[in-house]
Order: C-alpha cells, then structure tokens, then sequence
C-alpha cells in the first residue's frame, strides 16, 4: 500500500520534471527553468526511497492497572413480614454484566424467579414467577464471579436473609352466643388479615347444614358479617368453614379454621301445678307452670291462660327459679266443683328468642263445696294469751311471735280478733290450725324481720322474693306465702294491729288475709324484731 501511494503521488511529479527538462531544451531557456528541473528530479528520488522503506511496528499503549471492584446492596429487604409478591431489589454501584450476575445469583429454597433490569444496568429486580413461600427464611447471594459491563468483579460476595409474611389467616365467631349456644337470629362474622372482597369470602363460605343468607363488608378492614335469611333450626349443630380462599395475589391461606356451633334448644314445658287431672284442689292455691329453660317474661305472660268452667280466670303472674316458673295467682277464688284448663300456647318464647316447642295443656279439679257443718256452741270470747314484756327495746321477740301464732289462728279456724286481742267466736271453720316451724322462723323470717328492722324497710324483695329466701334455707316448694307488718311501738300492739289490718281485707278477700285462711299452707315461720322503736313482722306461710 505504501508503495502505491508513492506512485501515485510520483505521477504528477514525473510529469512536472518532463515539462521543465522539455522547456529547458528551448533556445531561451533560463537560469530559473534549469533550478526547478533540477529540484523535480531530487523529489521523484526521494519518493522512491520512501516507497522502498519497509512498514514501522504499532506504537499504542494498554490502559495501566485491573478493573475496579463493584459493590453492591440489597434494597428494600425487609427482614421480617416480606410481601409474598413483592421483589427482592439488588442495586450495583456500576452497570453489570447481565449472564454473569444471573449465574453468580442464588436463592435458597429454590424456586421459579424472573430478573429484571433499570435502563442503567444497575439495579436488578429479582420477583416470584408466581409467589414465595409464606412465612419462610430466604437466603440470597451474589457470589464475587458477578462482573461488570468494565470487566471489574464484586468486591465481595453479597449475602442477606428474608423472612417472608405469614400467609393469610381467618378466624369464624357468632355473635349471638347465650352460654355455650347461640340464638337462633345469630350472625357469623369472618375475621382476616387480608383485604379480599366480600363475593370471595362468599364463595369460600360452607356451612352444613345449609344456610342461605348475605355477606356484607364490616366495620372494620378484613371484617364480614354472614346473616341468614331465616332463623336457625332449633337444638341443631352448625358447622362452618372456609374451602379454598386465597388472597388479592392469588396465595392461599394457610389458617382456615372450622366454627362447630349449636343452637339453642326449643323450651318446653315440665309441669303444671297442680299437676294435670288433680282432683279436690284448694279453691285459693297459686297455678304454676315450670319450663326447662328460662323464659321470655313478656311473650310467655301473654301465651299463658287459665279457665274455670270454661270461662277466664283473672289473676297476676309471678316468676320464679331465675325465670324458669310462672306463677299465676287468681283474683278471686276459683268456683268450687269446676275444672280448671291451663295453657301455654306457642307464643312463648324462651330468653333467647326460641318459640315453645310445641303448646302444653294441664286440668284440674277445685274441691266440691262442703257440706254444712252443725253448729258448735263456744264461748263468745276467749282472750288470747301473751308472754314477755311489752317494752319497745331492740332485738329478737319469741314471746310476741308465740303470741302472733295465736292471733293468726283465731281468724283462721273462723274466729274474729277483737281490737284488745281476744278471739271472738272461735272455731266453726274445717281448716286446721297453722304449726309454727322453728326451722323456717330461725332461718328465714326472723333474720329477715332484723334485716328490716335494722335497715327501716317494709319489702318483700330486698335480696330477692320469699321464695329465693326460703330456698337458701332448704325449703324448695313453690307452696308458700309471705305477709309482713311494719308497725312502732309496743311489740305486742303492733303485731295486733297489723293482724286486725290483714283480718280487715276479708270482705273484697285480700292477698294478706287470702294468706291466711289458705287451707294449702300447714305451718308457718314467724319472726319478729324490733330495732329503734321500729317493730317488723315476717311470717312465711309453707307446704312442702
């Protein structure tokens, strides 16, 4: 090549020379024209010689040193609670070489991964094919093979560990729970620590035996609330899960719990008292139907009915045992010789909304109506007895009460207590006389005759009704009856005056004096107690 262009450089030159040698050879040639002969001759040598050399080695320099190591870091690496879909992010301080990062990378456990580069070739975006495996310890490394674009290394190897988020868990609660049961109108709430939609849920909700009802989102974020359409089946068990509910990313959860619940049973009735078809019953004794759970005060009052011969019967309603007994007591009392119906239909319902099973009918007889008794000629008065003294001091009057048994009995067996405490007209009515019970009097009626005493109250409720009190002492008939005399003053005045009061009730038949000539009742507690002046009489009518 050298050599080419020489003489293509020659040419020009040769021709330069053969003008000047042919116009040197005129006649009139110069001094000048003879020179520029000569120095065109001397430029076609030098050529020549140049064109001749042979060719000159390189003389380029290589670059002094070895590459620079590259660092690098892994971004975003959240230790604990990693997204199951989120990326690990690896940023180098230079441009990589792509293959070689890939083949220097390693994450354990192993699994399907797609890598990703920024325009600058730094930073490497390293995500799941599908998800990584929740609550795992994932370690990632770099090795120092990785290069860069410029052929420098790692400076050393990167290494760090992630701990992947738990999967997604849910938790199943009803929100009508009564005891151990649940209502029949509960609802099912759906806790989770997800953000899902409430059709999801929806589909993943099994519940045997079928329910068919509506899912809505609750208040809170992850909350839902399943209500039925209709009310649950009585005394049946219900069971509910969650099959196959994955969150937003598509990773199943890994806690999907199973609710076993059942529902309350249906109430039903025990037992009427009296019992069905009792005959020769007492025209004033209370009617009593117990259940086997406690009952809707409400609704059951208004299922409840009694009839004599076949006509209503009017009367007030009581609960007893925590709800579980009603009692009925008549206004009046019931027609002799009639057959008395007591129903309970369908209405009633127990305290959790559950209706009666099924209606209860109970009958029974009212005592025929006695015979005339021949007359008994008796003492027109006879004084009744006192015993103690008769000062109003504090504390426990046994004496008085002895003497209240005997003015309470005067009037029952059909005599008349006068104004200064004598029995007029004893006897004449087939009752026998009340016992007293020292049981019922040391354990129920005087401690509560203190408590009244003490406190200045005149209640049959305080701590609860006669019958909660008599059965903490063990006297569990539903046979009893309670009449209280709150009175000042001398002991023994005041408990007269608090009989002759409920001995006065006789003509529109009063519930004080309807306790007392009771024929059901047998015996009686009474305790008297006076504390301040203040004189308080219990008695307790009661038969097993």
């Amino acid at each position: 090549m050298r050599k080419l262009g020489a003489l293509a450089l020659a040419i020009p030159v040769v021709g330069a020379v053969y003008v000047a040698l042919y116009l040197g050879s005129l006649p009139r040639r110069s001094f000048a024209s003879r020179i520029g002969a000569g120095i065109a001759t001397f430029a076609i040598v030098g050529l020549v010689v140049v064109a001749s050399l042979p060719p000159s080695p390189s003389t380029a320099s290589p670059a002094s040193g070895k590459p620079a190591p590259v660092g690098a870091e892994l971004l975003d690496a959240v230790r604990t609670g990693h997204g199951l879909t989120s990326s690990f992010t690896v940023r180098f301080e230079a441009p990589m070489d792509a293959a070689s990062v890939a083949a220097a990378l390693r994450i354990e456990p192993e699994g399907a991964v797609s890598l990703a580069w920024d325009g600058a070739g730094t930073t490497l975006s390293i995500s799941p094919v599908e998800h990584w495996l929740p609550d795992t310890l994932y370690s990632v490394t770099v090795a120092e093979t990785a290069r860069a674009v410029m052929g420098g290394t790692l400076e050393r190897p990167l290494r760090a560990l992630v701990l992947t988020e738990r999967a997604g868990s849910a938790r199943l609660a009803a929100t009508g729970m009564v005891g151990k049961q649940v209502r029949l109108d509960t609802a099912f709430r759906v806790t989770t620590n997800r953000d899902l939609a409430a059709e999801d849920v929806l589909a993943a909700l099994r519940v045997v035996p079928y329910i068919n009802g509506e899912l809505a989102a609750g208040e809170i974020p992850g909350e839902f609330l399943f209500r039925p359409y209709e009310a649950l089946m009585p005394g049946t068990t219900y069971r509910i899960w969650l099959e196959g509910l994955s969150d937003a990313s598509g990773v199943a959860f890994a806690s999907l719990p199973e609710l076993r619940v059942t529902t309350t049973a249906a109430p039903a009735v025990v037992r009427f008292r009296p019992r069905d078809d009792t005959t020769n019953v007492a025209r004033t004794d209370a009617i009593s139907v117990r259940f086997t759970e406690r009952m809707d005060r409400t609704t059951t009052a208004a299922a409840f009915r009694v009839s004599a011969a076949g006509k209503p019967v009017a009367g007030s309603v009581a609960w007893a045992e925590k709800g579980t007994v009603l009692v009925f007591e008549p206004k009046a009392a019931l027609p002799y010789g009639a057959t008395v119906t007591v129903t309970v239909d369908a209405r009633a319902t127990s305290r959790a909304g559950v209706p009666l099973a099924a209606a209860a009918t109970g009958t029974f007889t009212v005592q025929p109506k006695p015979k005339p008794r021949p007359v008994i000629t008796r003492p027109t008065t006879r004084p009744i007895t006192k015993s103690g003294g008769g000062g109003a001091v504090s504390g426990s009057w046994r004496g008085v009460e002895s003497y209240y048994l005997r003015l309470m009995n005067c009037t029952r067996t059909g005599g008349w207590v006068t104004s200064e405490g004598n029995c007029s007209s004893p006897g004449g009515r087939d009752v026998a006389a009340l016992a007293l019970s020292s049981g019922i009097s040391d354990n129920v009626s005087r401690p509560y005759a203190k408590l009244l005493a003490t406190r200045g109250e005149c209640s049959h409720f305080i701590g609860g009704n006669p019958g909660d009190r008599l059965r903490r002492a063990g006297y569990t008939s539903y046979r009893w009856a309670e009449n209280l005399g709150c009175r000042s003053g001398n002991p023994y005045s005041a408990v007269l005056a608090s009989h002759r009061f409920f001995q006065s009730e006789k003509p529109y038949n009063g519930g004080h004096y309807r306790n007392l000539m009771n024929p059901d009742y047998d015996r009686a507690g009474i305790g008297v107690w006076v504390s301040g002046g203040r004189v308080r009489l219990v008695v307790d009518f009661y038969h097993p």
